[in-house]
């Protein structure tokens, strides 16, 4: 039974989640997870930034993990300031006199070596960790402060380096794509080459988050043969298990196919990754089509959103599933479901039963007076339910306000350690996902499509929901059409801080209390009555 394991989901999910959902959200490149703050991010956020050379690197033995004392540190000298020189020299750091800087240096290198070194706090500069940069490094960031801020014109800079053998850029480069609005890659096309791009795509030791963001780019600028290329590798065809990993990124390489191929495209979707007909389908491919759908229906125009619809409608012939598309009809107003739901709302069983509260908000969300009828009847069969739907949305719309509907941004199936791109408190993602880890692409991923007013309203009336744990690239997660098996493992290792320059929005601590508050009375209420037995049902 995992009762309480979903208990604790919910109070860490809605109390906190969408909390931290309020933050701003950036229209990023809907496949794409940065892996960190890009140089140009970095160095914005500093007040100070300069080329160093490393002059006297740490005494011998600091480096060692057994060494006693205080943190080794390195002695550099201003090579080149790219920001703040008025800061830099204030410090006495500059000229042929200047003061040598002196900064924690955790890594073994030559005397003579390049980095980047940043700092904050002026007139006494607190520096960075030192960054290790090439010639070409140093040549790459002297030209990012003549860039534009935005706009195709940057990303064809940043273009040059994918894939660059100096992996410093090559990662900084992507990183820019991945923060990049989705309309700047798409203003890009006439500058991309398709080719390079399926080559890339086609080979196995790409990592596969950047394989998302060339299947993204191919999308944009390829042909229907293209797709056929694509096409090949979501069937599987003539792909040995030294070239299995070209399909992992799946969610970008669907959306890129259907891109290319048009409506028509949808049919071989449906048929390998959603029209189940009692088949073994992984559940991390049918996740993936439904991420690549949502995008469908929100970035793009390349299908017609009923036909998206008729796609999503598939999973509701499965009754473990059903919960992954729900929120979806919802918040694009396809209320031709309702007896479909009303139906697996009364058939619900032990294995499924967790789909209830999703088909409550959905009706809740529909103005039809059948839906108001059908709830109605719900009730009558499982009050709690009813009553769990109720309470989730009245709490996320005091805590949460108006969920803001955001692209399928927080992929699931992430390269990061978590979904991208999911938050508990978007209605796009409700029923499929948990707390996100920052990846997105693809999925950090947090594409916000313009709304409508009657959208922006569905969705304010759409509480968050949770499902399964959540696959990655790594991990294969869990299926919920299969028996849980318990594999106690270590604990998930923290995540760094972010460095302290980095500047945040923050909800008010008020809301922060409010919010942990309600959540403890909720998990308090819920734990006493599945000790007593109230229920009566079971939950994932």
């Amino acid at each position: 039974m995992r009762k309480i394991a979903f208990l604790h989901c919910i109070v860490v999910v809605i109390g906190l989640g969408l909390l931290v959902g309020q933050a701003p959200r950036a229209v990023a490149c809907p496949f794409c997870s940065a892996v960190s703050l890009t140089f140009a991010q970095e160095i914005a956020q500093s007040q100070a930034a300069a080329i160093v050379r490393l002059v006297k690197p740490p005494a011998a033995g600091s480096l060692s993990p057994r060494a006693d004392g205080p943190l080794p540190k390195g002695t550099f000298a201003v090579v080149e300031v790219l920001k703040g020189g008025d800061c830099i020299a204030e410090a006495g750091h500059t000229g042929a006199e200047g003061t040598p800087i002196e900064t924690i240096l955790l890594e073994e290198k030559p005397v003579g070596t390049l980095f980047l070194l940043m700092g904050i706090e002026p007139p006494k500069l607190v520096w960075s960790s030192p960054i290790p940069v090439s010639e070409r490094g140093v040549e790459y960031l002297r030209k990012l402060a003549s860039l534009p801020e935005k706009g195709p014109d940057r990303l064809a800079f940043f273009q040059q380096h994918l894939e660059d053998p100096d992996e410093t850029l090559a990662r900084d480069a992507y990183d820019e794509f991945a923060v990049a609005p989705y309309a700047d890659v798409r203003g890009l096309a006439d500058r991309m080459d398709p080719t390079q791009l399926l080559k890339w795509i086609e080979n196995p030791k790409v990592q596969a988050n950047r394989r998302r963001l060339y299947a993204t780019m191919l999308g944009a600028c390829g042909t229907p043969a293209d797709a056929d290329r694509i096409g090949a590798i979501l069937a599987n065809q003539d792909l040995g298990p030294e070239k299995a990993e070209v399909r992992s990124g799946l969610d970008a390489l669907i959306a890129c196919y259907v891109t290319l191929k048009g409506p028509a495209g949808l049919d071989l979707v449906d048929e390998l990754f959603l029209h189940r007909r009692g088949r073994e389908i992984p559940f991390t491919e049918t996740y993936a089509a439904v991420m690549a759908l949502r995008f469908l229906g929100e970035e793009s125009d390349r299908v017609p959103k009923e036909r998206v619809l008729a796609s999503l409608r598939l999973l509701l012939e499965e009754p473990k599933l059903a919960d992954l598309v729900i929120a979806d009809l919802a918040r694009w107003q396809d209320w031709s479901a309702i007896d479909r739901l009303v139906e697996l709302f009364e058939k619900a069983e032990a294995d499924n039963i967790f789909v209830r509260e999703p088909i409550v908000n959905y009706l809740r969300a529909c103005p039809l007076p059948q839906a108001a009828d059908a709830i109605v009847r719900l009730e009558k069969i499982d009050p709690e339910a009813v009553r769990r739907a109720a309470t989730l949305a009245a709490f996320s719309g005091a805590i949460g306000g108006t969920p803001t509907p955001s692209a399928a941004t927080a992929t699931i199936v992430s390269d990061q350690t978590g979904p991208p791109d999911g938050d508990p408190g978007d209605p796009t993602t409700a029923g499929t996902t948990a707390p996100a880890s920052g990846d997105a692409v693809l999925p950090s991923l947090g594409a916000t499509p313009a709304v409508s007013e009657a959208e922006a309203a569905i969705a304010s009336r759409i509480p968050a929901t949770l499902a399964d744990e959540e696959a990655t690239d790594e991990a294969p997660g869990i299926d919920p059409t299969k028996p849980v098996v318990s594999q106690p493992g270590p604990a998930a290792a923290p995540k760094p801080a972010a460095t302290a320059a980095k500047a945040q929005t923050q909800p008010s601590l008020w809301k922060w209390v409010l919010g942990g508050g309600v959540a403890l009375l909720i998990a308090i209420f819920l734990r006493a009555k599945l000790r007593a037995g109230g229920t009566g049902s079971s939950v994932r």
